[in-house]
């Protein structure tokens, strides 16, 4: 009972006023511009859950997509390289393709050179070498994600996600560069429009010949280590805001052409997702209070009870400390702890 009641009270105090004034941001976004929302995953589970309690009555979709998969099935674009390639790496080449795509062990030796396998390569210096590498394999690698392509896009317009309707969709995700709206775009060949908690620069919009808009609700033009805490410590959000599964890496049909998701590894929040579970409960008690209440906070407070919480160890419930683990596969580590990280 304490430790339920711990949980509950710090979604409500910590995470309960962020969501709730984003939450809010998005509801007068809407009123202005109606469009289909769509949340994206992990982020996304919370963030639906939370704008239904805001807005009992609106349909919206929880979106099954990750940036490593969208990395793998837009391999034969090389529209999408740019983003694949720019975020940083240092390992061995065959852990990069694994890790930076979700190929499986097989798939990726299947492709690469016996002397590549064990290469170690540097991102984002040797962008150009792994560049020549998707060329040279461009068939081999065509032929393993064309058909997860292909499903993924039925998926998509299954949910009313087309070229057509991209453009007057609404895309909601904690941030921070809009790489999976950008994905998106290149992927359905079509502008898009996105709305996070902050972004790095809401100008760089180009996703290929699309135009990738990005909303933002509390700062724009921030880059990590520049000291805005809610970027350089925004692990603490990405490790709590999360879904029940691991990462998404694929999509199957089963027989009677339902679909099958594939995820990834589970993280201590995964295993323990009833604690964490606990957590939105008093985030989704937050939002229904403080909007009957018509309770608003300005951007200042948000950041400074933000940075509050993020830098004493001693203001977040000790139960809470096992759910700041979160999975960095994509630069090739494994579970890191924000609070370990951060040396708290």
């Amino acid at each position: 009972m304490v430790e339920s009641t711990s949980l509950k009270h710090f979604g409500f105090n910590f995470c309960g006023p962020i969501v709730y004034s984003y939450i809010k941001k998005v509801s007068e976004y809407l009123d202005e511009n109606p469009k289909q929302v769509y949340c994206l995953a992990r982020e996304g589970y919370l963030l639906k859950a939370a704008l239904q309690a805001y807005l009992p009555d609106l349909q919206c979709h929880y979106l099954l997509v990750s940036r490593t998969f969208l990395f793998r099935i837009l391999l034969s674009d090389e529209q999408s390289w740019p983003y694949s390639l720019g975020h940083a790496f240092e390992g061995e080449l065959l852990k990069f393709f694994v890790s930076r795509f979700g190929f499986t062990h097989e798939q990726a030796v299947s492709f690469l050179k016996d002397n590549e396998i064990k290469q170690t390569v540097s991102l984002p210096e040797d962008a150009s070498k792994i560049e020549d590498i998707f060329r040279r394999e461009s068939s081999a690698i065509e032929s393993i994600i064309k058909d997860s392509r292909s499903l993924y896009l039925s998926y998509l317009s299954d949910i009313g996600l087309t070229s057509q309707t991209l453009n007057n969709a609404l895309l909601l995700d904690v941030g921070y560069s809009g790489t999976i709206q950008k994905l998106l775009s290149i992927l359905l060949s079509s502008h898009s429009h996105g709305m996070y908690f902050i972004t790095t620069d809401s100008d760089n919009s180009k996703a290929g010949n699309y135009t990738a808009r990005l909303n933002y609700v509390f700062k724009d033009k921030v880059k990590m280590g520049n000291g805005y805490t809610l970027l350089d410590r925004s692990m603490f959000l990405e490790s709590l805001f999360t879904s029940p599964d691991g990462q998404f890496l694929d999509l199957l049909v089963s027989h009677d052409g339902s679909y099958i998701p594939c995820y990834g590894k589970r993280n201590y929040t995964q295993h323990h997702f009833d604690k964490l579970n606990l957590v939105f409960q008093g985030v989704l008690d937050a939002i229904k209070h403080y909007r009957s209440n018509n309770i608003d906070f300005s951007v200042d407070e948000i950041e400074s009870l933000y940075a509050l919480y993020v830098s004493k160890r001693h203001l977040l419930p000790s139960v809470s400390w096992p759910l700041f683990e979160f999975d960095d596969a994509i630069s090739g580590f494994g579970n890191v702890n924000s609070l370990q990280f951060f040396g708290m």
